[in-house]
């Protein structure tokens, strides 16, 4: 080891002799050079002045590198169709437009209850974990009353004109919209063209008196179809169902003071109805216990008139592989009485962006990037329908890959949301479980009314 250390170190006195000879030249350095020979101070010289002024105003330009987090399942990684994965197509639109902007994914729970808790959780603790996330329907009304999420009204260019309103609708709260949507489902009636047309109709019914006369026009041939199937068991998509039928007999979520109206002869007349479809035969018993994935099964099948499901159809009911009723089916929005309402509840997920953000706006530029027409396009490429970009369905390649999003495309202006409520979780609850007494005569139409008018109350 000290062999190897005198081969490649100094003598001692060699040491000294450079040590001097350094700090000669430090001295020298420090005092500066004298005026050149040629006359000039190189200390100002032009050139040297002007680069460093372009250095200087190159830096200044040059914005400063931000990270935005965007927050949302793992869903956003992956793609079912010929578009990129969310993520990926969010980065690098972001990074052509604003390359000092770097994305990133914080990967939520799958559970939407999951996701909501912890929103909530970052919400009342003002933390800026995420910058953006992902914000579902029903959240709408507790988060924009809490001030959870910015309002985007005049912060992103174009989003009134180039989103369809009925999108912007359903993430607004008070006049404010405060999410940006890119991806959603509307329900609707699915029929068969084919035995509408046997029997002598042109189109799907307009209101629930002639889709009754329509399913008995065609019994009276095919005693083996089953008129109309949905999904009646206590779910979710059991208030989604109710608030059909709500909107299509007059009735409304609210009075015009702000109060709910689930006591209404609107929605007494609704419930009446839902449950004569079971007593009276027009849907069968199984009704009461029946997922979306069971009731739609008979109409696939080729054995029911009309089924009541959201858009999710659309895109295999022409599969030969999966359907009997290939190029014989129609879907439209669901029927209305007079005075009544064609609807289309919709659902989905819109980004909201993080009052609390260390990096608003950062985010709010990519907030602008999701918002426009190049990745809204991606998510119809990679999810399949629906988004609300104006114009999108209109897109060769966005038809390609989604080959019936046409129809889904008219059903979107009678979108509708549903229910609205601080509380929406716990209101859910008691319409899933009053609506579904009525549908097993656990209770009169009266007492449920009344009952949902009672626990309901404070869910605003």
């Amino acid at each position: 080891m000290m062999g190897k250390k005198a081969e490649s170190g100094c003598s001692p006195g060699r040491a000294a002799v450079l040590a001097i000879l350094g700090l000669s030249i430090l001295l020298f350095t420090s005092m500066g050079a004298p005026e050149g020979e040629n006359g000039s101070d190189t200390s100002s010289h032009p050139q040297t002045d002007t680069a460093a002024a372009e250095n200087a105003a190159e830096t200044a330009a040059k914005p400063e590198a931000q990270t935005v987090y965007i927050g949302y399942n793992r869903f956003l990684t992956q793609a079912f169709g010929p578009g990129e994965p969310p993520i990926e197509a969010i980065q690098q639109a972001v990074g052509e437009r604003y390359p000092w902007i770097t994305v990133e994914l914080n990967i939520m729970p799958d559970d939407v209850k999951g996701m909501r808790n912890a929103i909530a959780i970052w919400m009342n603790g003002r933390d800026g974990t995420v910058d953006i996330y992902g914000m579902d329907t029903p959240w709408v009304t507790e988060f924009g009353k809490a001030g959870w999420a910015l309002p985007l009204n005049g912060k992103i260019p174009g989003l009134e004109e180039n989103f369809v309103a009925a999108g912007l609708s359903a993430f607004s709260h008070d006049g404010k919209i405060i999410g940006v949507p890119f991806w959603g489902s509307v329900s609707g009636l699915y029929y068969r063209e084919d035995l509408l047309r046997e029997a002598g109709y042109d189109g799907p019914p307009e209101s629930y008196d002639e889709m009754i006369a329509m399913a008995r026009a065609v019994r009276a041939k095919h005693p083996e179809i089953t008129p109309f199937t949905w999904p009646g068991a206590k779910s979710e998509v059991l208030v989604m169902v109710y608030a059909d039928f709500l909107f299509g007999f007059g009735g409304a979520y609210q009075e015009s003071d702000g109060s709910y109206a689930f006591d209404s002869p609107e929605s007494g007349r609704a419930l009446e109805f839902m449950q004569s479809l079971i007593e009276d035969g027009y849907s069968p018993p199984e009704v009461p216990v029946w997922t979306q994935q069971e009731s739609y099964r008979l109409f696939v099948e080729g054995k029911a008139l009309f089924t009541w499901n959201n858009n999710d159809l659309v895109l295999w009911l022409d599969d030969p592989d999966r359907s009997k009723v290939v190029d014989s089916w129609g879907f439209a929005p669901s029927p209305a009485q007079p005075g009544g309402r064609s609807a289309a509840i919709t659902g989905g997920f819109a980004f909201a962006v993080n009052p609390h953000s260390d990096v608003p706006d950062a985010a709010l530029k990519v907030m602008e990037v999701i918002a426009g027409r190049e990745v809204q396009k991606n998510f119809a490429l990679a999810w399949g329908p629906i988004q609300y970009y104006q114009g999108l369905y209109d897109d060769p390649e966005v038809l390609e890959a989604n080959r019936n999003a046409d129809r889904i495309n008219r059903v979107l202006p009678f979108a509708v949301n549903r229910p609205p409520a601080v509380k929406y979780s716990q209101l859910s609850n008691v319409l899933q479980e009053e609506v579904h007494s009525v549908l097993t005569n656990r209770k009169s139409v009266e007492e449920a009314q009344a009952d949902i008018t009672r626990r309901v109350q404070g869910l605003q």
